[in-house]
């Protein structure tokens, strides 16, 4: 297999690693946030909606959708994930719900799916960690109906949401100089604020009327040692943390921890943490 194609498929691999830590640790969280957007835009959609999830992950957003078109005994939802194993959890998380919706393995960039065919897009946490932001935003909006509704969720920084300042401030603290020198700046600092993500939006995609929700919620898990798995397997800090040698990373880990421990009153007590993110909603012009 070429270089070109492994790199391809790391994306979709990494996340298939993540799933079912991620499904465990952190789609408590997500999925309240998920529901959030739904409820959100519920009130806006026809009777019979046609709806697609971009980047489903295990499906929370998707199960919330498939639940709406239930309880209307009407619509529809498709849910899309570059990584088979996102698609897999939610594929199992649907068959439950009387409702038509299903799971399939697209890639948010370029989703090959027929334009203004869907009365909503709705991306929970997705889009803003495509290696190609301009292209997911830009397909996401080609799949709307005029009129129809696209929403999506984002971090707020580290000044309005403890996750992102007491996640990374002991990782960024404990790396070796080497890998912080100059500091790492994450791909969407851009959007961490409201104008932010609304200029990135509204100029990459014909979307229009954007309006912006804060959406907050606590991160709960049962140890910090949950944490800092969590992030080991996370594609995104996993890939800071990849990168130290062998002793770097033992020296790592226990800074992190003994961190993560001091906050928590303990090892073998909850690890918790409040959240905030904007969720933008606009419209297809």
């Amino acid at each position: 297999m070429s270089n070109a194609a492994n790199d391809a498929r790391a994306p979709a691999g990494a996340w298939d690693a993540h799933a079912d830590d991620y499904m465990r640790l952190f789609s408590p969280l997500t999925g309240h946030i998920a529901r959030g957007m739904v409820a959100l835009v519920q009130s806006r959609l026809p009777d019979a909606p046609c709806l697609l999830d971009i980047a489903c992950g295990p499906g929370d957003l998707a199960v919330a959708a498939a639940t709406l078109c239930a309880e209307r005994d009407a619509g529809s939802v498709l849910a899309t994930d570059i990584s088979p194993r996102m698609v897999a959890l939610t594929q199992r998380a649907l068959q439950p719900i009387d409702a038509d919706a299903r799971a399939e393995v697209r890639d948010g960039q370029d989703l090959g799916l027929e334009s203004a065919s869907f009365d909503a897009a709705l991306s929970c946490f997705g889009i803003f960690l495509f290696p190609d932001r301009v292209a997911g935003w830009r397909t996401a909006a080609e799949t709307l109906r005029p009129g129809g509704l696209f929403a999506t969720s984002v971090w707020r920084g580290p000044e309005s949401n403890e996750l992102a300042k007491a996640q990374m401030g002991p990782l960024m603290s404990a790396l070796p100089a080497r890998l912080t020198n100059p500091p790492p700046r994450a791909s969407w600092a851009d959007l961490m604020t409201a104008e932010g993500l609304v200029d990135e939006i509204t100029r990459a995609a014909p979307l229009i009327d954007p309006e912006i929700h804060i959406l907050d919620a606590t991160l709960a898990l049962p140890t910090p040692n949950a944490m800092w798995r969590g992030m080991v397997g996370n594609p995104i800090t996993g890939a800071l943390i990849a990168a130290c040698t062998h002793e770097e990373r033992e020296d790592v880990e226990r800074a992190v921890l003994a961190a993560f421990e001091n906050r928590s009153g303990g090892p073998d007590l909850p690890f918790l943490l409040n959240t905030s993110c904007h969720v933008l909603i606009a419209r297809r012009a």
